[in-house]
């Protein structure tokens, strides 16, 4: 019976011609050889008898050349262990990658590659690379131009699941600069996406990540898209709660800055008294309370990137001037500061207020109101596309159901069709908060009562009519104040900001954030 076998060749000397005596010695003996390698030693793979005597073979060869001090059995040749070490290194790392001849054949794809295709080990081994990665995604005749980093693709692969790569291409050349073949390099978009979120950008956002099917969410979705690349202003309209960070988000990434800063900013949020520092920073000593180091504005924190005003309508006159004037010069000066500091910024902003009243009130300047609504895009409210809803509520559940240890949560038809019904004042962030309590109420099943969105409703408490009948005696600051809570509980699940909250109600911002606190509101 025949076998593999591996042996090495410990020799004294080293001499011109020996390697051709130690062959035509092993021709002689009957040996079939496989493989050979000489380096420090001369190692053979060859095909090994049970009928021959090791000890014979052994004297045999060291009485044909005198050179072989010592013939000794190995486990591996030198290049099957290398071959090893570099398929257990390429089977353990992130990427996929895939080694391909002059000629585009598959040499070797790794584990990481075969399960972003979905392939067997050995399905493609040999195959042409355009079996995987269509020339209409991947040129053959563009791999082997030039070594080329980050192109940005989606293809389907073998299970029709589609899949956004990333691909890095290296070109394997000889010493002479000749071709041999190319490494390419892939690397799955949702991984990177991952990484970045847990390390540094845990906001970052694709248009992937808007969650919608109807003409509507499409249409502003192709327009975000179309316009990213630009940099434009762009001013994007809709309710609170319908999602216009997340489009900002969206744009930004995948527009030529996104490896710079998004910085985003409340105007609404952020007290009147520190929105000009906040803005353009200040130098160390320019007022009391200011950082002995001084500190950079949202301006120079975004300089390469993106700078995202929401809520731009609750700007003040004073600061929609300085803007204004950093947005035309392109510069801004620090408070206290002698010196003007260069900025590259891409504006980015949004209101739900209506900004052309505002410029006939004489509330919002006009020119800046030019200024920021290069390109509008409109985000349409919830009720608008309805047809959106089951696909959200889906989304909800699972990702919620999942944080809270219940991944298998279904929800029942009479519950889903309530949700339909429903009118979303509040829009996406009202769905949310909705789904989120009754995945918490709810056991196996989300049914109407887990729901409760009567108490959603901001118009729910009608004054009482003459027919009704009112008990006395009555504690009525208990009643007061227990309509007055729901009101402010429903006002903090419409408005994403006090302001708002504030003129919602009738009051005045310090009242609320003082009825937030009391109402234990406050996150």
């Amino acid at each position: 019976m025949k076998k593999n076998k591996r042996i090495r060749f410990i020799g004294t000397t080293d001499r011109v011609g020996m390697i051709y005596d130690v062959l035509k010695a092993m021709v002689s003996y009957g040996i079939n050889i496989i493989t050979m390698e000489v380096n420090y030693y001369i190692s053979f793979k060859i095909e090994w008898d049970d009928d021959m005597d090791w000890l014979n073979f052994k004297k045999y060869m060291m009485n044909k050349v005198k050179e072989i001090a010592d013939v000794i059995e190995i486990d591996l040749m030198d290049y099957e262990k290398n071959e090893k070490e570099i398929n257990t290194i390429m089977n353990n790392v992130n990427e996929g990658i895939i080694s391909v001849d002059t000629d585009g054949r598959i040499i070797h794809i790794n584990k990481r590659a075969r399960e972003i295709f979905k392939l067997k080990e050995n399905e493609c081994l040999g195959g042409n690379i355009s079996n995987i990665l269509p020339q209409d995604v991947l040129d053959l005749n563009e791999i082997f131009r030039s070594d080329k980093s980050n192109l940005d693709v989606y293809l389907t692969n073998s299970l029709k699941d589609q899949v956004h790569l990333l691909i890095d291409i290296k070109i394997i050349q000889n010493e002479a600069g000749v071709k041999n073949g190319a490494l390419i390099i892939l690397k799955e978009m949702e991984s990177l996406r991952k990484i970045f979120q847990s390390i540094s950008r845990p906001s970052m956002i694709t248009f992937d990540d808007i969650i919608g099917r109807s003409h509507a969410i499409k249409n502003a979705i192709q327009l975000a898209k179309s316009v990213a690349p630009s940099n434009s202003s762009i001013m994007i309209r809709g309710e609170s709660g319908t999602g216009k960070e997340l489009f900002a988000r969206a744009i930004h990434m995948s527009s030529r800055r996104s490896q710079y800063p998004f910085v985003a900013v409340n105007c609404a949020a952020v007290p009147d008294a520190l929105l000009e520092s906040e803005f353009f920073g200040y130098e160390r000593g320019a007022f009391t309370g200011a950082n002995s180091s001084g500190k950079q504005g949202l301006f120079e924190l975004a300089t390469g990137g993106t700078l995202f005003l929401d809520e731009i309508g609750d700007l003040s006159p004073h600061l929609q001037a300085k803007i204004l004037r950093a947005l035309c010069e392109k510069k801004v000066r620090r408070i206290g500061a002698k010196y003007e500091i260069p900025i590259d910024v891409r504006i980015i902003s949004a209101t739900n207020k209506n900004l052309e009243q505002m410029m006939k009130e004489g509330n919002f300047r006009e020119d800046l109101y030019f200024r920021l609504n290069v390109i509008p895009i409109f985000i349409p409210p919830l009720r608008e596309r309805k047809e959106d809803i089951p696909i959200l509520i889906q989304y909800f559940v699972k990702t919620l159901g999942e944080e809270v240890g219940k991944p298998h949560l279904k929800i029942s038809q009479a519950a889903l069709k309530q949700l339909m019904d429903y009118d979303w004042p509040g829009n996406i962030r009202e769905l949310q908060n909705v789904i989120e309590r009754a995945v918490n109420l709810a056991d196996d099943q989300i049914d109407i009562n887990h729901l409760m969105l009567q108490d959603n409703k901001i118009h729910s408490h009608q004054p009482a009519t003459e027919n009704e009948k009112i008990s006395l005696p009555v504690d009525l600051p208990s009643v007061i104040q227990k309509i007055e809570k729901e009101y402010f509980d429903m006002a903090r699940k419409r408005f994403k900001s006090s302001r708002e909250m504030a003129k919602a109600l009738g009051i005045s911002h310090t009242s609320v954030i003082k009825k937030m606190k009391k109402y234990n509101f406050c996150k």
